[in-house]
């Protein structure tokens, strides 16, 4: 065998492992693949799920917030209707003092 049949058995030997390595790769990159493709899809779907959830308990939180406002504003509607009230009997016993302040002087002047 000359060096010309070694080189080219020696490079036909390259090119069947080279070959070989080639279709390995391959098959471990569409396999990557697969698997990236199916944890993109469970990523997506568990986000999907957390996003629903989130929306129903803003949904929740809200309501709340919202029952909560409106007894708040009937408790400050009250609260304006009792301090109404109470500027009028205010206003009512200023008048009443002035009636007696000035029955008080009728009294002293008839002395």
């Amino acid at each position: 065998m000359n060096k010309e049949d070694q080189i080219f058995d020696l490079l036909e030997k390259f090119y069947i492992e080279f070959q070989d390595t080639k279709k390995e790769l391959k098959e471990d990159i569409s396999n990557v693949r697969i698997e990236l493709k199916e944890d993109i899809s469970n990523v997506r779907i568990e986000l999907k799920e957390d996003i629903s959830n989130l929306r129903t308990e803003l949904k929740d939180d809200i309501k709340v917030l919202n029952d909560n406002q409106k007894i708040i504003f009937d408790k400050l509607e009250n609260m304006s209707s009792d301090i109404k009230c109470i500027k009028e009997d205010i206003s009512d016993v200023q008048m009443i003092t002035a009636s007696n302040y000035r029955d008080i002087v009728r009294l002293k002047s008839v002395k």
